[in-house]
């Protein structure tokens, strides 16, 4: 999604996830974000999903905060139980 000019939108601190019973996965960013909500993610109907997914595409267009939807993809981590505690 980025350009090859620009450099990636991270987060100050990442977001530690769980897919399934697998490894820990730190996530830095909303590109990032974007693909374990697409390709990786268990439950796509949940509240808080489509509205990380909606967020991470305005970050990655510069429309809102990189900081914002990192608040919004703890809550879809956290509701889809692969928060990382």
């Amino acid at each position: 999604m980025q350009s090859e000019n620009s450099l990636p939108i991270q987060w100050n601190v990442p977001v530690r996830i769980r897919v399934g019973y697998g490894i820990a996965d730190a996530v830095h960013g909303p590109e990032e974000a974007l693909h374990h909500l697409t390709y990786r993610w268990p439950v796509t109907d949940g509240a808080h999903y489509d509205n990380a997914r909606l967020q991470c595409l305005q970050a990655l267009q510069k429309r809102i905060s990189a900081e914002v939807v990192r608040e919004t993809f703890l809550a879809a981590s956290f509701e889809a139980g692969m928060l990382e505690r």
